[in-house]
């Protein structure tokens, strides 16, 4: 049996579903929220954290997958599970690049949008912080070591390159691979039938800080947008002032063409509305929106992405066709990416994300034998 540590997340229904394709009734998920179930649906094999301790021990369980590491789920660990079974942890972004890298140096924000620059005092460069974060990413960094029996990464594998590049101690843990975005399973039948022909643009994924929004905007701002509109999501994470400042910002540059997306849509509703952006700018300098970018890529949008963001070396090392976010030029926005790399693009991607490599990576890496 194994046992999952999730989060309350909207992607974790289909990670449900697939493992129980994989190991049929083999699977424990175990919810970390104290309110009510929002987005992962009651079922016998899903139970909250705090309910635990009265319906299971480690002993019931061969291996415990941590989907996204935090101090709550290591806690849990530490106080529940035994230190013979074998933990794996699937890296999501933030627990990587913010919990990790940002404390050693690696850069997350822009410093120069007007959010930064408003909240740097109190949020971004408070010393107290600082110190209490520090210590916080000692104590992962030690957890990591002593209990994580293997890194998984999550789409793109250099992700395990940029732990080790910044805690090179880690290296003695093994990685192994995983992905949560099947494009036959996210797209329906007809969805995976279609191009992209809108002439639109999109901008970020969620209201998190790290997809820098004003950094994608600024370049933007300087071009001749004709009767292109701009869609920024911004119904999932990140503040409320956060996402008034982006609000702010966007009507600023862009007028009655910026429309903020703050309400939340279903998945199919929002993937019939990436029908009409030609273009995707995702201004985050870490791997973040993985699921939009590869959606964006096959259904045949032009995808900017800021030079120094992993994802964006990811996508070179695989041979796709993708723009540097800091080179867009008019001509980006006006001529819509050709058929024929429209094709390499959704090849590439169709046949590394699928179903059924999925259910071989599960079989692969996380069934004991």
């Amino acid at each position: 049996m194994i046992l999952h540590l999730v989060h309350d997340e909207k992607i974790i229904n289909r990670t449900i579903a697939i493992f129980e394709e994989v190991n049929p009734h083999q699977n424990i998920f175990v919810v970390f929220t104290r309110h009510q179930l929002k987005y992962v649906n009651k079922q016998d094999n899903v139970i909250l954290f705090k309910d635990f301790e009265k319906k299971y021990s480690s002993k019931d369980f061969s291996s415990v997958i941590v989907h996204f590491l935090n101090s709550r789920k290591i806690r849990f660990i530490n106080k529940y599970i035994d230190k013979k079974l074998p933990i794996y942890w699937i890296i999501w972004g933030n627990d990587l690049y913010n919990k990790l890298l940002y404390p050693k140096g690696f850069e997350l924000y822009d410093t120069q949008s007007s959010y930064y620059k408003k909240y740097k005092k109190s949020f971004f460069s408070d010393a107290f912080n600082k110190i209490i974060n520090n210590l916080k990413t000692i104590k992962i960094e030690k957890f990591i070591s002593k209990r994580i029996s293997y890194i998984v990464t999550d789409t793109t594998e250099n992700d395990y390159e940029m732990l080790l590049k910044y805690y090179p101690k880690l290296k003695h843990i093994p990685w192994k691979e995983f992905f949560y975005y099947p494009i036959d399973s996210v797209l329906s039948e007809e969805l995976m039938q279609k191009w992209v022909d809108g002439n639109n643009i999109q901008i970020g994924n969620s209201a998190s800080i790290t997809n820098n929004h004003e950094y994608a905007m600024r370049p933007l701002s300087k071009l001749n947008l004709d009767n292109k509109k701009i869609y920024v999501p911004l119904s999932y994470s990140g503040t409320k002032e956060y996402r008034e400042s982006v609000k702010s910002k966007g009507l600023e540059y862009f007028e009655d063409k910026f429309i903020a997306l703050e309400d939340f849509l279903p998945l199919e509703e929002y993937n019939r509305l990436m029908l009409s952006f030609s273009v995707a700018i995702y201004g985050n300098f870490r791997q973040e929106a993985v699921g939009n970018i590869l959606i964006s890529l096959y259904l045949g949008a032009k995808v900017f992405l800021p030079e120094n963001n992993p994802v964006y070396f990811w996508a070179k090392k695989l041979n796709l066709i993708i723009f540097a976010l800091e080179s867009i030029s008019q001509k980006d926005i006006e001529e819509k990416l050709d058929i024929s790399s429209r094709n390499h693009n959704r090849n590439i991607i169709l046949n590394l994300y699928n179903t059924k490599r999925l259910k071989s990576l599960i079989e692969e890496n996380f069934i004991q034998k």
